[in-house]
């Protein structure tokens, strides 16, 4: 049996989860331009690394997985901090996504713990879900950014 990976725009599509590359790409040095994601393929290994932290990072953690169907690997590493406000790269899919579709861990360090976080296109500050008093979804269409006061629809979902 042959796990479908195919190209998408900005990175590769594993098994019907996406893996995407991001960085900033602006040509000062901002905060953004530590924060990234990388994906890329080697012959029946998929290799995904990934940064959200800076050089102001205090809560700075570490975690891991990587996973096997068939003779496929996935190998996914992300250095990551609590306290980030902005991230020019996109998580990859959560490791459960991967076991609900039949994937094998081959092993795993420490855990994510950011989901459902949206990012301005403009200036790329973070909507943590976890942190808001309101879903993203559920903020009216009219609501702006509070750092560059871009629209709602500015706005795409990052993790």
């Amino acid at each position: 049996m042959s796990i479908p990976v195919e190209k998408i725009p900005g990175g590769l599509s594993v098994d019907g989860l996406e893996f995407k590359n991001g960085k900033c790409g602006c040509t000062s040095v901002a905060p953004c331009c530590y924060s990234w994601s990388k994906t890329k393929q080697s012959g029946k290994t998929i290799t995904y690394r990934g940064k959200t932290t800076g050089p102001d990072a205090k809560d700075v953690f570490t975690w891991s997985f990587i996973v096997k169907k068939d003779d496929l690997v996935v190998d996914v590493a992300m250095e990551d901090c609590r306290d980030k406000e902005i991230f020019a790269g996109y998580y990859p899919p959560p490791l459960e996504a991967f076991i609900e579709k039949g994937w094998e861990l081959v092993s795993k360090e420490g855990a994510r713990e950011d989901f459902d976080l949206w990012r301005c296109a403009a200036c790329r500050w973070l909507y943590k879900e976890a942190e808001q008093p309101v879903k993203f979804s559920d903020l009216p269409d009219d609501w702006k950014c509070p750092v560059c006061k871009a629209g709602k629809d500015s706005f795409e979902q990052v993790g």
